[in-house]
């Protein structure tokens, strides 16, 4: 039988491996103070991709993603953003965006040092779907940097 000793010395041991108790007030005030810039962005991209704004969302991209933006869409006519820059392009969605994805709203933010993830659920025409958006901080500044295909979302 384990003394009760050993198993102390045992959970210290772990503890100290796998940084037990570490979480201080300030890591968790700066996770809070990440994922709410990180929402911050995701929320003025929407408001800008739904006004059309393409300044100010397509300032809100990294230059790489910016590129793979515009270049995805030139590939996809029937994507509805036409035009060779992402100002354009998102000026040009619009419409087409305000007709077919409802209700847009962040439902997961996970930060790790400089880089984040987010999932943003939404209405479309054909059902409830999640986009996963990947974030990095450039400068001091969060950028989104990619995003992956909306997907059907779970029924929940």
């Amino acid at each position: 039988m384990v003394s009760a000793r050993a198993w102390g010395g045992l959970l210290t041991v772990l503890c100290g491996l796998s940084a037990c108790g570490a979480d201080s007030d300030s890591d968790r005030d700066r996770a809070r103070t990440d994922q709410a810039a990180v929402k911050k962005v995701l929320d003025a991209a929407r408001d800008a991709l739904y006004a059309g704004d393409g300044a100010r969302a397509c300032r809100l991209y990294t230059s790489s993603y910016r590129r793979e933006f515009v270049k995805k869409n030139q590939e996809d006519e029937s994507r509805g953003a036409s035009g060779s820059t992402c100002e354009e392009q998102v000026a040009n969605f619009a419409p087409v965006l305000k007709r077919t994805v409802h209700d847009l709203r962040v439902i997961r933010i996970t930060v790790s040092g400089d880089t984040a993830t987010a999932v943003s659920e939404f209405n479309t025409t054909s059902g409830k779907a999640q986009v996963t958006e990947f974030l990095v901080r450039q400068g001091g500044q969060w950028k989104i940097n990619g995003s992956q295909e909306p997907v059907k979302a779970a029924p929940g």
